[in-house]
């Protein structure tokens, strides 16, 4: 039901206007003061206010300036009713002030009834214009937050899809297919490519007796190491499950001797740590290069870079382990 707020400091006048609108089924309330009536406008939330004008104290032109200051009231309209500003001035005025309506007394009931319907239907559709647009931002807000949890999860599998889950360096499907881009740069530009492949030596040894979860430990802290020792750019990935690799491009091959030498001599130095125990891993390095082109007769290719750096890499298991080998 509706509800109508009198403003007017004349009871007669309050018990007039209750009376014409309860034939349309409003809930009439009352205040007999400015004050009064900024009190019960915060409070109950009329949907139309009648509002005298000539009133003590506080006339209804600077209760309608507070009404219409005030966040909380300013969206209910005002009806102005006065018996005595009844000029062009004085009703400019009080629209000015922010009132919606005006109405002179004696006022015909039946045009006090239609006004105070229509603004009483305004502020309806004003209301639900108001319930639609919280419910459309509420919307747009769980919309845009649904988005943002799907961005984060195709970024999440997007990095899974390249990495390796344990260590979280790149996995060999995805190393293979950033070096297949490199070398199709090895035709138009002078690219050259050092190739580190590491094998931790011993490894069953550890999950035997340690246990795998203590040996995929193991792997995380080579991955760690590995990180420490490489440039920021640098390919590194986890291509077995105990074989890593590292692409260095457009370096001197003593620097990356010198990379891979840092690798071997810090597992070897920084054994990984169970209780009071150490486990000391080593690792076997094969490095394999091509030089940049236009240095070489023949076409380089994936394949044989891997294959000639695994041959390195088995040199050195054979003779001996914990060392490097050049192909």
């Amino acid at each position: 039901m509706p509800r109508i707020l009198i403003v007017d400091d004349s009871p007669d006048n309050i018990a007039l206007a209750s009376m014409i609108l309860e034939k349309d089924n409003y809930e009439i309330m009352s205040a007999a003061s400015g004050q009064q009536a900024l009190e019960m406008a915060r409070k109950t939330r009329p949907d139309v206010i009648l509002l005298d004008i000539q009133m003590p104290q506080m006339d209804g032109f600077q209760v309608c300036q507070r009404l219409k200051s005030d966040p909380d009231t300013d969206g209910i309209p005002v009806l102005f009713v006065s018996a005595v500003h009844k000029d062009a001035e004085s009703v400019a005025h009080g629209l000015s002030m922010g009132g919606d309506d005006y109405i002179t007394k004696p006022f015909n009931s039946t045009e006090l009834r239609a006004r105070v319907n229509v603004l009483a239907r305004l502020k309806r559709h004003v209301d639900e214009l108001l319930e639609k647009n919280f419910e459309l931002e509420a919307a747009n807000q769980a919309l845009a937050h649904s988005i943002e949890r799907l961005t984060q999860a195709q970024k999440v599998l997007e990095q899974l899809a390249i990495t390796d889950p344990l260590t979280g360096l790149y996995n060999r499907r995805y190393f293979e297919e950033r070096m297949q881009e490199t070398f199709s740069l090895i035709g138009r530009h002078k690219v050259s490519i050092h190739l580190l492949m590491f094998d931790l030596d011993h490894f069953k040894a550890v999950n035997d007796r340690w246990g795998h979860s203590v040996g995929d430990a193991v792997l995380v802290h080579f991955s760690e190491i590995m990180r420490r020792c490489v440039r920021r750019h640098d390919i590194i990935a986890r291509i077995g499950g105990e074989e890593f690799v590292a692409a260095m491009l457009n370096i001197p091959v003593d620097q990356a001797k010198r990379a891979a030498e840092r690798i071997r001599r810090e597992i070897e130095s920084l054994p990984y740590k169970v209780g009071p125990e150490d486990i000391l891993v080593t690792t076997s390095v094969g490095l394999a290069m091509l030089p940049a082109a236009g240095h070489s007769d023949q076409t380089p290719t994936l394949t044989g870079l891997l294959k000639m750096a695994d041959e390195a890499l088995y040199r050195a298991k054979s003779q001996g382990r914990n060392q490097l080998v050049i192909a």
